[in-house]
């Protein structure tokens, strides 16, 4: 794969959006056809910034800003046939031998529509391929960036652009310059190399913070990108200011693990091992996967995750690049042995640990790993971690996948327990959640003081279900519970005999107070405040 000129996909992809459904898909706010010699039928397979000295692969999307109608004879001996540009050279186009012609619209980032038009050609295709495809460095970079929080750009040694994250309209002009030119611009070189840039990047592997190069740009992080020192390029990120320690840190690694992708061609998110689990979490014949995996005898804890946006529209494709993508390089950073995957909708992924480690460090080194993750993730308050059982080997992760699965659903359903949980932490409203559940299907709600108060306070403007929820909540210290109110005790046992009249409710008894306990706790997970 060429990453400096294709934004290419997997060979296993079969369907592909031809130019008036990418244009249907995407709206004519953003693109319209504005010329085609006929029904818009080609198929998009992939989308190049045009360059002179390139021809243009079949099925190319050729993007072609500042193009002019002196252009077109070189468009033409290129094989352009579906161009994306601005400005009235569509007829001359057609008559060159463009079958497509689009306009991008006014105000409408180059590189915002590149990736639009990737996300397009990706989710088309999902339907007839296996798996949106993952093994690119684009994928690399997107995850990357929302585990820094910044737009980010990979560079070879020579300064050629080989690929960039989402969220460059964040950037500067020089950066969408370099961009949609493929390389940096030239004084932008000259400058970093007069300050001496390039030179400390080469002796270190420490991040540097950069001032702007002109009145125009912003600062920046950079880093090599190095491994058993050989030089791969650079990984620039815009930053208003220096990277924290942490940050700092992260920014490093992920240079690290970019080399180690360029060093061998390898993928990030290996698809084989991500098969291998998917087959080992749904169960059935274990022994293949889990040798393959090699974790056939080790401890192993696991990890379930969604956002709740998307477990609410149902939409899987979302949760690939903010969840998948950046757990999967997080893993790759601080836990390399551990595998994931995709499986109807949910990002898992199984941790292997030595036989040797007790189940509660495992469980603690995972929650650590967990929260780790959760800090990093620019959309962190989106993302949901549900933590399984530690299990003995391959054959108990299915009941592991399953307890996770609980936990994941009692966490998308009520957005007020904690965010990262396992089943020890959300024990308590599951069986509520349980409770209301069958009560609701038998049709017959709990009869007890709660919702008698409830009404009583609204009509008359007292304050009887705060003092029976303060008594019980206090154990019965008529002391505790009236300081916490800010009234008298003697005010807060007026209040209590006043309940006993309107409910009958009995302090003495138990089961009395067990059941208006539990239709407190009812009550505070329907309205959310649990």
């Amino acid at each position: 794969m060429r990453f400096a000129q294709w934004l290419s996909y997997d060979g296993k992809v079969q369907a592909y959006p031809t130019c008036d459904e990418l244009v249907g898909t995407l709206g004519d706010s953003i693109v319209r056809l504005v010329a085609s010699d006929g029904p818009a039928t080609s198929s998009v397979r992939q989308v190049a910034i045009y360059d002179p000295n390139e021809p243009v692969s079949p099925g190319t999307l050729l993007l072609a800003p500042n193009v002019t109608e002196a252009d077109v004879p070189a468009l033409q001996r290129a094989g352009a046939r579906m161009v994306v540009c601005r400005g009235p050279i569509a007829d001359s186009l057609l008559r060159a031998g463009a079958s497509a012609v689009l306009e991008l619209a006014a105000g409408i980032s180059w590189t915002d529509f590149v990736d639009d038009v990737r996300r397009v050609v990706t989710a088309w295709s999902a339907t007839s391929a296996p798996a949106p495809p993952t093994d690119d460095l684009f994928t690399t970079l997107n995850a990357a960036a929302i585990l820094v929080d910044a737009p980010l750009v990979l560079e070879d040694p020579k300064l050629a652009v080989l690929a960039w994250s989402d969220r460059q309209d964040e950037a500067d002009d020089e950066r969408v310059t370099g961009i949609l030119g493929r390389r940096a611009p030239s004084w932008l070189i000259s400058t970093l190399r007069e300050r001496g840039t390039f030179a400390q990047l080469a002796a270190s592997d420490t991040p540097l913070f950069l001032e702007p190069a002109s009145s125009t740009a912003k600062p920046r992080m950079a880093t090599s990108v190095r491994i058993d020192g050989r030089l791969f390029g650079y990984l620039w990120a815009t930053a208003d200011e220096p990277f924290d320690p942490d940050r700092n840190r992260d920014f490093s690694q992920i240079a690290h693990a970019i080399a180690r992708i360029l060093s061998t061609g390898g993928d990030p998110l290996p698809t084989r091992k991500s098969d291998l689990l998917a087959a080992l979490l749904r169960g059935g014949d274990i022994t293949g996967p889990a040798a393959g995996l090699g974790i056939a005898t080790n401890k192993l804890t696991i990890i379930a995750a969604r956002t709740p946006a998307a477990a609410r529209a149902d939409d899987t494709w979302s949760d690939r690049r903010k969840v998948l993508e950046p757990l999967t390089l997080h893993l790759a950073i601080g836990h390399t042995r551990a595998t994931t995957t995709f499986v109807d909708g949910t990002t898992y992924a199984v941790l292997p640990w030595q036989p040797s480690t007790s189940d509660a460090e495992a469980l603690a080194r995972t929650r650590r790993i967990a929260e780790a993750f959760h800090r990093r993730a620019v959309q962190h308050d989106e993302i949901v971690l549900a933590l399984g059982g530690v299990s003995d080997g391959a054959d108990d992760i299915v009941a592991a996948k399953e307890e996770a699965d609980l936990v994941l659903r009692t966490l998308l359903k009520h957005r007020t327990v904690p965010s990262i949980a396992s089943f020890a932490d959300i024990q308590v409203a599951f069986v509520l959640s349980e409770v209301a559940g069958s009560l609701r299907r038998a049709g017959t709600p709990l009869d007890g003081p709660v919702d008698q108060l409830d009404r009583h306070d609204r009509v008359h403007h007292t304050d009887l279900l705060p003092t029976l929820t303060a008594y019980l909540d206090s154990f019965g210290d008529v002391a505790a519970a009236s300081n916490h109110l800010h009234i008298h005790p003697n005010t807060f046992r007026n209040r209590l005999r006043r309940i006993t009249e309107l409910t009958g409710f009995d302090a003495a008894d138990a089961d009395a107070r067990f059941l208006a306990e539990l239709q407190l706790r009812l009550r505070h997970l329907h309205m959310g405040t649990w």
